[in-house]
């Protein structure tokens, strides 16, 4: 066996982030997240982390957040929408954690593990003095085996459970080790069971107790719990005293819901909120103003994922490579970011974000060329192009200038408007003809097996567009098993070559995640997931 890792600090830390709005209603192109440039005098994106012993509180610890969106609920089996897993990340803790730059598992329920030399067997050490909220008791190994065993049970419906699908067997060894044992090796299972989706860790009397209401009740072991939520205005974490790595500084984080960009501009510029998740819903004007103004902090992390069009698997001119090629060729990405929003996002085609070790950016792009898109059209049968219909909860102005540059080429762009609810409901069962996804993630596997493996295929998973290639499948499966990381990237690589030579889930670009706050608000972090760890945040008194 060989001991893999210790609890250890996290050394660097963001000046601040911004959230933003994965699997929402938002238009492709436009959804997610922005970037910022920052001042002169403005500390670097990453740096240090300033240690408990080196604070300065303010007397009020009461964080106050502008929120963008109105979660959707708590619950680990369903969780979906960036807004909802911030939150969530705060209340909940999984077996590991991450380092919120490289993505790298890091300790979290599990203090250590241990995995036996052929890959099979995962011993994880439970930290012994975390508790639930509200007074559920002491978590215990036994908490570790209900909650995955839940995610993989069928009936419990969620679409994370192929995440976990490697798993044979979860044993509780006594009340603070777990022994996990796989049905092959899974390079990447340390993130399957990080504090993200799956991997967050419930309790089972809490479950049973609320029922339906679960996901409104929500009780976890983290740094935060959830004290009030009243709908459409304001949702209270408050903090756990006993969490087991110490009590956060801040006492409160309330998250005040301001939708409309303008409001939201003047709510910080007023100091009616300490901080703005959110900021790609600003204007360049507001970005730009907003980012110059003094005691204001605005910092970005660019490329976290993909914005990527999903093409409906039984609209019949999608099903040809040809017109899915034209399709993206018909498209200047770039044009359209710069003259929208430049610092929401950056100019992407990969299934893979930018930021990952695994993306293979020798990829070369599909270039924006509308007279080779006009003859792909005709070489596939449709010389006087097609109507296709994009489903959305309303056309942005990314999305009509999409319009516009389709229409150059003969595809007219229509908008299928519906209500939220019904655009998350269509989309994951693949009732569509045109869609997008914003799909953060951690592992490669996640996006790549999420997307392209058929076993995800929907409504079971995120592969909206149904992709099944016998070939790309095998690759998935022996690209999770293969341990060396030599081997395992090559075998990425080349399914990322295929499916781009496919033109399949094509990115229009990578979105970037900023938040925007108080100077005096300090170590905010922004992870891979567009999400913030609140443990460590504080208000300053300097």
């Amino acid at each position: 066996m060989r001991r893999l890792s210790t609890r250890r600090l996290a050394v660097v830390l963001a000046g601040a982030v911004l959230l933003s709005a994965c699997g929402t209603a938002a238009q492709q192109g436009t959804t997610s997240d922005e970037s910022d440039p920052a001042p002169a005098d403005e500390p670097p994106a990453v740096t240090e982390m300033i240690a408990p012993e080196d604070r300065v509180l303010a007397d009020d610890q009461n964080l106050v957040v502008r929120q963008y969106s109105e979660p959707v609920g708590f619950d680990p089996a369903t969780l979906f929408r960036i807004d909802t897993e911030m939150i969530a990340l705060n209340i909940y803790n999984g077996l590991t954690s991450f380092d919120p730059v490289t993505g790298q598992p890091t300790p979290g329920l599990a203090e250590s593990w241990d995995i036996s030399e052929d890959g099979l067997v995962y011993t994880f050490h439970l930290v012994e003095n975390a508790t639930w909220h509200f007074d559920y008791g002491p978590f215990t190994a036994a908490d570790v085996v209900y909650s995955y065993e839940r995610i993989l049970d069928p009936a419990t419906g969620s679409q994370y459970r192929a995440e976990l699908g490697s798993i044979e067997e979860i044993v509780a060894l006594d009340d603070y080790t777990v022994q996990i044992t796989l049905n092959a090796p899974d390079a990447n299972f340390l993130l399957q069971v990080t504090n993200n989706h799956q991997g967050q860790i419930v309790n089972q009397q809490a479950v049973e107790d609320f029922g339906d209401d679960y996901p409104r009740n929500p009780v976890g072991t983290g740094p935060f719990y959830l004290e009030s939520w009243t709908p459409n205005a304001t949702l209270v974490l408050k903090r756990h005293e006993d969490y087991f790595l110490g009590a956060a500084d801040l006492e409160s984080v309330t998250f005040e819901l301001i939708t409309d960009a303008a409001a939201a501009e003047t709510a910080l510029l007023n100091g009616e909120v300490d901080a703005a998740a959110g900021m790609n819903s600003l204007s360049s004007e507001q970005f730009e103003r907003v980012s110059s103004t003094e005691g204001i902090w605005v910092s970005t992390a660019e490329g976290y994922t993909t914005n990527a069009w999903l093409f409906g698997s039984e609209f019949e001119p999608f099903g040809d490579q040809r017109v899915r090629q034209a399709f993206v060729m018909a498209l200047d990405n770039a044009a359209i970011l710069e003259a929208i929003a430049p610092h929401s996002a950056q100019p992407w085609q990969g299934v893979l974000p930018p930021w990952m070790a695994e993306t293979d950016a020798t990829i070369e792009p599909i270039s924006y060329d509308p007279d080779r898109a006009k003859e792909l059209l005709a070489e596939a049968g449709y010389p006087d192009g097609f109507t296709v219909r994009l489903i959305s909860t309303a056309p942005t102005e990314t999305a009509i200038l999409q319009q516009d540059f389709l229409a150059q080429v003969g595809i007219t762009l229509e908008f299928d408007i519906v209500e939220v609810p019904v655009f998350n409901e269509r989309r994951q069962s693949g009732d569509f003809e045109l869609s997008f996804r914003v799909y953060p993630a951690i592992n490669p596997d996640t996006l790549l097996r999420g997307y392209l493996h058929p076993e995800n295929a929907a409504p079971t998973g995120m592969n909206g567009s149904r992709y099944d290639d016998p070939d790309v499948t095998a690759l998935l499966d022996e690209a999770r098993s293969e341990l060396d990381q030599e081997a395992r990237y090559a075998l990425y690589a080349q399914i990322q070559q295929i499916v781009a030579d496919q033109v399949m889930y094509p990115a229009s670009a990578a979105t970037n995640q900023s938040w925007a706050m108080s100077e005096a608000v300090r170590n905010v972090q922004v992870n891979q997931l567009a999400g913030v760890d609140l443990y460590p945040v504080y208000i300053s008194a300097e």
